[in-house]
């Protein structure tokens, strides 16, 4: 801090600042919350704190668990989705979330990526969907190549995510953030998890990114003994979200040492820091922290800060507007001076990102068959297991009832099947999804295209298999055309099911939450479907519950393909037992309607309409709602 303030103006890059920045979220309050009203209060995390981060400059935000340090890195980063209250601002000027994407980089504390890719794989897909649309293919392979060599990666780069080291996987998090040469870069823990060898390396790493120009600012909880020295300026939090420390590292002993607080020279300063800025149960650690909070508020750190801040906002103020590409408002402005490079930057066509996601879920699904190859002979299995028990059904009276149980049996079988298995792997994904949308790489629609047009084959295919098996063991009539028709309902009834899976996956955050409201709707479809009652009968204000039902549609679409070949049933030899001499008795006696199989295929296709609708609906808020760090 002890530098003249006047060399922002000087150096080349863009400097962050943060103006009496307050943050609060919303916490549920159990004591006032019931089953009918969820009562929230707010939670203060940080308390009207400042700062100042410098191009060329490595910063670290220590403190305790708890103090607010990540969400400091989230804020100033504007990936934070809450209360906000103070100003952000770069080189003085006040710029959108949608600028600040471009200007900086996130290195998440726990990176999520699709580790069945190889590290060059997965940056070049970034590299596809990060980089300006107008570049080459020459131009994106020669900067995935620059940045594989300078994060140290070549001996790794054909090696896949899930095979490399936690170090490594922490250089390829940087390597893909850096794709787009920010000018400021976060690094949430870059440390943690990592042993000290790789600890250092990262360390190491940053200093050299610091030095051509960004301003680097990492959250680091407890730096090992040595790593702290290799730090430009340390920013300390303490319990309740207030700054007790502001200095460039050289200063930062003298500066507790005017406080009282000396360190033993046999002691690592990072964890004797820690420890001394950390409040416990005792009374002393209060008022210690305390005193050294009001210390700085009167420092001479402090009154340099504000200054720093004052000439940041002054020299906003003087930067002029040359180009004018794009429409200002006086609350957001973009200064093409500064930030023309980024300005300059398109994102790629929804084209162009869908089919990246496609390519990216086709060798997903290339090189991890096993758990689909699985699933489909479990799925053949039982279509052994259902089939097996119809040999050879009779045509009479009891036979109605067999040839029902088993066309009910395949439908139920197939709508479960798929849609189960959607729910089972769909919120795995979405962790995924939510991070890259959030951080600006691809927008929600054709990420869920994707995912819609990557379930379809295997929707097609898999029933298509289970139909042979299930219309020619039990020997179902129609022949050969008999066959295909069966085909089309059992897939379209996947295909809804497929939507259903979605819906259920996008609407609730894991699966025991979907079963609660997916188990009852499926137990009243089923009550529904004409097996277990006949449509005949519900009373008018239950009528319409059969047209949310994919097993009726499904079954009666194939009763009607069944019974529509069959013109003469013989009676029972008991003469007292109803007969039902006919197919169209028989879906008359259901409460089916032969008339009625264009309609059902247009239900089906009506459900899996809707359901992705809503699904993509409840995805498309979620990324709103949802933090990206």
């Amino acid at each position: 801090m002890g530098k003249d303030a006047n060399e922002n103006k000087q150096k080349k890059g863009l400097t962050l600042s943060w103006h009496n920045l307050s943050v609060w979220v919303e916490k549920k309050d159990e004591d006032k919350s019931n089953w009918f009203k969820v009562r929230y209060y707010d939670c203060k995390i940080l308390r009207k704190v400042s700062g100042i981060a410098k191009p060329g400059e490595l910063m670290s935000i220590m403190g305790p668990s708890g103090a607010g340090k990540t969400t400091l890195l989230a804020t100033i980063s504007q990936r934070l989705i809450g209360g906000v209250k103070g100003k952000i601002l770069v080189n003085g000027k006040k710029i959108d979330k949608e600028l600040m994407l471009k200007i900086s980089g996130f290195v998440a504390q726990h990176d999520l990526a699709t580790e069945i890719l190889t590290v060059y794989e997965h940056l070049q897909f970034m590299a596809r969907l990060k980089l300006h649309r107008h570049l080459t293919n020459e131009e994106r392979t020669l900067r995935i190549l620059s940045m594989i060599s300078e994060m140290g990666l070549v001996d790794i780069k054909y090696s896949r995510l899930s095979n490399i080291s936690g170090g490594e996987k922490k250089r390829v998090s940087m390597a893909v953030q850096l794709l787009t040469d920010p000018s400021i870069l976060f690094c949430d823990e870059p440390t943690t998890g990592l042993d000290s060898f790789s600890a250092f390396s990262i360390v190491e790493q940053l200093r050299r990114i610091a030095a051509t120009g960004k301003a680097i600012i990492c959250t680091i909880h407890q730096p090992a003994s040595g790593m702290f020295e290799m730090f430009d300026h340390i920013y300390f939090l303490v319990a309740g979200g207030r700054v007790s420390l502001d200095c460039n590292v050289t200063e930062a002993a003298e500066y507790l040492r005017n406080v009282g607080i000396v360190c033993p020279p046999s002691y690592n300063f990072a964890e004797f820091l820690v420890s001394k800025l950390a409040i416990g149960d005792d009374a002393e650690s209060q008022i210690r922290v305390n005193k050294l909070c009001r210390y700085y508020r009167e420092s001479k750190d402090y009154e340099n800060l504000l200054k720093n801040l004052e000439i940041e906002q002054s020299y906003g103020r003087e930067i002029m507007i040359t180009e004018t590409p794009v429409k200002f408002t006086d609350s957001i402005c973009k200064p093409s001076s500064d930030f023309g490079k980024y300005l300059a930057m398109k994102r790629p066509k929804h084209s162009t990102q869908l089919s990246w996601l496609l390519w990216r879920a086709s060798l997903e699904l290339i090189r991890k068959p096993q758990q689909h190859i699985l699933r489909f002979a479990l799925y053949l299995l039982m279509a052994l297991v259902i089939s097996t028990p119809y040999t050879e059904i009779n045509v009479d009276q009891e036979g109605i009832q067999n040839i029902q149980g088993f066309l009910y049996l395949v439908i139920v079988e197939t709508t479960f099947t798929f849609t189960y298995s959607v729910v089972h792997t769909f919120p795995a994904e979405l962790a995924v999804m939510m991070r890259e949308v959030g951080n600006g790489i691809y927008s929600p629609g054709p990420y869920y295209i994707s995912k819609l047009i990557m379930l379809l084959p295997r929707a097609v295919i898999e029933p298509a298999f289970f139909s042979i098996i299930t219309f020619c063991i039990p020997g179902l009539f129609g022949g050969l055309m008999g066959f295909f028709l069966f085909c089309i309902p059992v897939i379209m009834c996947s295909i809804a099911a497929t939507s259903y899976g979605c819906l259920i996956s996008s609407v609730f955050d894991n699966i025991e939450k979907g079963s609660m409201f997916s188990v009852p709707y499926e137990q009243v479809a089923l009550l529904f479907c004409g097996i277990y009652l006949s449509l005949s009968d519900v009373p008018f204000h239950f009528a319409w519950v059969k047209y949310v039902s994919i097993f009726y549609y499904g079954i009666e679409a194939l009763s009607i393909l069944q019974w529509s070949f069959i013109f003469n049933i013989p009676c029972s030899s008991t003469p007292d037992r109803p007969c039902i001499n006919s197919g169209n008795g028989v879906l008359e006696h259901f409460g089916y309607s032969k008339s009625n199989f264009t309609m059902d295929m247009l239900g089906l296709l009506s459900i899996y309409c809707c359901c992705h609708v809503v699904g993509f609906i409840f995805i498309w808020k979620k990324c709103k709602r949802n933090t990206s760090y």
